[in-house]
């Protein structure tokens, strides 16, 4: 018998070393993995909302002012399985009333996740609430909230998100 055949094999210090880099690499790999599924889970957000602020544009520019509900502006968007969508409390919008907040605002557009996204804790809310205006009750301004989870998790996750608040800036005439 041949002993030179047996000659090509791996030695146990050999094999250790790669499972011990493969250790590592799994431990840094496996959370950026679910880091970047939580990414591409919030990453309908921005665009969800972007859509209802343009709509919520037009209708107001139409309108003289006036600020729509769902139905009026057109705006539709279904909850899934990551995300419930609502108008004024009222899951796919439609709502039966307006809520105005303390500060004469109105809830008119909440998101909740409905698991957590990595850091970002369950049922966290993105909110847009309008109202009128301080410089010109002709136009509407945007005041973007982020609540929930741990700090400022979920604000990393959807970071362009508070771009779309307009409540200090000022709104120009079209």
């Amino acid at each position: 018998m041949n002993s030179n055949v047996f000659k090509g094999g791996f030695t146990l210090i050999e094999l250790m070393v790669v499972i011990t880099i493969m250790g590592i690499l799994s431990t840094i790999a496996v959370p950026k993995l679910f880091g970047q599924i939580a990414k591409a889970k919030a990453s309908e957000l921005l665009p969800s909302a972007g859509s209802y602020i343009h709509l919520q544009n037009s209708y107001n520019i139409e309108y003289e002012g006036k600020i729509g509900s769902w139905k009026a502006i057109g705006y539709s968007m279904n909850s899934n399985s990551n995300i419930k969508y609502s108008e004024n409390g009222t899951e796919g919008g439609i709502a039966p009333t307006t809520y105005t907040t303390d500060e004469g605002e109105i809830a008119a557009w909440k998101a909740e996740n409905r698991a957590p996204f990595s850091d970002c804790a369950e049922n966290s809310v993105w909110q847009i609430d309008v109202l009128q205006s301080p410089s010109n009750a002709q136009y509407v301004v945007y005041d973007v909230k982020i609540t929930g989870g741990a700090g400022s998790a979920c604000a990393v996750l959807t970071n362009k998100f508070v771009t779309l608040d307009t409540y200090n800036h000022t709104i120009d005439a079209p």
